[in-house]
């Protein structure tokens, strides 16, 4: 499945039937750069409208969104310091109720946070291999 990046922070969300239907990406850092509109479902909206209730600096972090051709949202990377992003937010494509993360767990709380630990990445990369065909 090809999937499309985009990089910013969530600018707007809307709530319909009590879930969340849909995000509004912007980049703060580039003006020029348009804003995306992504359906969410699932896990993912779950985890969203979780955060978003929070203070979290992960909220604010700009992290990059992949979505497929339908503009569907699939997964979140929150960046790490190093090459290795900190957190990678998921779903499982057979159950889109189960939630899938990597790296840290909790939700972060610093601007610059720490690349997930190698282990992290290679359980990542192996779920990926297994569930994205």
């Amino acid at each position: 499945m090809k999937l499309y990046k985009y990089s910013g922070t969530i600018e707007e969300l809307a709530v319909e039937r009590g879930r969340i239907s849909y995000i509004k990406l912007f980049d703060v850092t580039d003006f020029d750069k348009a804003p995306t509109r992504l359906e969410v479902f699932g896990a993912l909206g779950k985890y969203i409208e979780a955060i978003e209730g929070t203070d979290a600096e992960e909220r604010y972090i700009k992290s990059d969104w992949y979505f497929d051709s339908n503009l569907y949202l699939r997964r979140i990377e929150v960046p790490g310091v190093c090459d290795w992003p900190a957190k990678i937010i998921t779903q499982s494509p057979d159950d889109i109720d189960q939630l899938e993360i990597f790296g840290e767990r909790e939700y972060i709380e610093t601007s610059k946070p720490k690349s997930m630990p190698g282990e992290e990445m290679n359980r990542w990369l192996m779920w990926e291999r297994q569930n994205m065909k």
